[in-house]
């Protein structure tokens, strides 16, 4: 298959905050990196993983990627904290939409 486009950020340069990367003999790895909460997915992850991925695609150097979790676990999920604790501060009336 020919890959197509080039991308402007080698994915060597990336400095990722969610997680490491690495690229070493063709093979990326992508490591999440929050094992004291069981390597959740968070909302600023979510774009990071994606551009990260999308430039190896097009990076002729990776061969493989591997995705991989530190500490013992692959991923929690959702971080439950970000995603469900805003939720729980909501009043019943500012949860609902507005009838104008």
């Amino acid at each position: 298959m020919k890959r197509q486009n080039a991308v402007a950020v080698p994915p060597a340069d990336f400095a990722p905050e969610h997680f490491r990367l690495s690229i070493e003999g063709g093979i990326a790895t992508v490591t999440l990196n929050r094992p004291e909460q069981k390597n959740p997915l968070t909302f600023e992850s979510y774009p990071e993983l994606r551009d990260t991925f999308h430039a190896l695609r097009f990076d002729d150097t990776v061969t493989a990627v591997v995705l991989t979790g530190a500490g013992g676990n692959f991923s929690s999920g959702g971080d439950v904290f970000e995603i469900i604790e805003p939720l729980t501060k909501m009043t019943p009336r500012s949860s609902m939409p507005s009838r104008r």
